[in-house]
């Protein structure tokens, strides 16, 4: 049998999915009327599955989708949520709600997740991929009766961010959801798609970069302690645009073994470049020294910048009482709604061995 009530756990991933904006009313979520035409009733035009039920899109800040070259970036919803308002109809048990989605942009939950206020509801759900739209359909039903006004929030899934090769979703198919009573297919389906928000701009080119190198290694206590430092930085251009700003980058290290940090050289797909290395800043603390970097260069699909690093270090004698780990990070980076995700925007070590 499952819990009445929602845990501390759900409560957690529920908000997290909404990200404070929420679908349930713990998570302080109100629902967002969507654009499509209604009947006089309420009734979304088409659902005659369930009469005088009326399905409502949650609002949340919603995800942009990258396609390809020369196309705008597609808003989509950030969770797989609705309402279910029957503010004259009772819900009987079996009652159905179906929300298909583009698995290339969706995840599903463990288990679907259906509350009336803070209360989780008895449900069973089932998930299946169509063999030819290839969209997958998670169907929720109740297991329990719902006195009209309970309204229901059904939620299934959250969008994830898929990684370079596999970020760019072209014709990314409609996130919908549909109704019925006990004993009928769900039908008369209602777009989940939000208003597409100005930020995300108009037709673009997305573009992205990673970060690599090369870790040289300062060592003391006769061999038996050490520490990584950078001695390369490479910024890799993944394309298919070129990055709308140039590349800029910061470098965070140990002050207790690290004095000075320089750029002193600069090679563009392995030629002599003068990349404008400037210092934009330097942060000095008792456990942290970074310093933040600006090049001139805009980098273009499968360009490749290598940073010659020089790195001063002090005469380190025994143990220190802790240590921060070299961090490469890449910064201003501009336009975020355009920018692929490599998941390689930063690099690191975590082996140094200081007591």
């Amino acid at each position: 049998m499952i819990d009445s009530n929602v845990t501390r756990r759900h409560v957690l991933v529920l908000g997290g999915l909404t990200l404070g904006v929420g679908a349930v009313s713990f998570a302080g979520l109100t629902p967002a009327w969507a654009d499509t035409a209604a009947t006089g009733d309420g009734v979304p035009v088409g659902d005659t599955a369930a009469a005088g039920v009326e399905l409502v899109p949650v609002a949340a800040s919603p995800v942009a989708v990258l396609a390809k070259v020369g196309t705008e970036p597609a808003a989509f919803p950030r969770q797989l949520a609705v309402q279910v308002r029957h503010v004259d109809t009772d819900l009987p048990a079996g009652t159905q709600v179906a929300i298909s989605y583009e698995p290339r942009i969706y995840s599903p939950l463990p288990s679907a997740v259906a509350t009336v206020g803070t209360r989780r509801l008895r449900t069973t759900s089932t998930v299946a991929t169509d063999p030819k739209t290839l969209l997958t359909t998670c169907t929720v039903t109740l297991a329990e009766a719902l006195p009209a006004g309970s309204d229901p929030v059904v939620v299934v899934g959250t969008a994830f961010p898929v990684l370079y090769p596999y970020d760019l979703v072209a014709g990314p198919a409609d996130t919908d959801a549909a109704v019925a009573h006990k004993g009928a297919k769900p039908g008369g389906r209602r777009s989940l798609r939000p208003g597409r928000p100005e930020s995300f701009g108009g037709v673009a080119t997305p573009w992205g970069l990673e970060v690599s190198g090369v870790w040289n290694r300062h060592e003391w206590a006769g061999g038996k302690r050490w520490y990584y430092y950078p001695a390369r930085i490479t910024l890799s251009s993944v394309g298919p645009g070129t990055t709308p700003v140039p590349a800029a980058f910061s470098v965070a290290l140990d002050p207790q073994v690290v004095s000075d940090v320089r750029i002193v050289g600069a090679r563009l797909n392995d030629k002599a470049y003068d990349a404008g290395v400037r210092l934009l800043s330097d942060t000095r603390t008792a456990s942290l020294f970074e310093t933040r970097w600006a090049t001139r260069a805009k980098l273009r699909a499968g360009d490749r910048l290598d940073l010659d690093v020089k790195v001063t270090t002090r005469k380190v004698t025994g143990d220190l009482p802790t240590v921060k780990h070299p961090t490469v990070n890449l910064i201003e980076t501009g336009n975020h709604v355009t920018q692929r995700q490599t998941g390689r925007t930063t690099m690191s070590r975590s082996d140094s061995t200081w007591e």
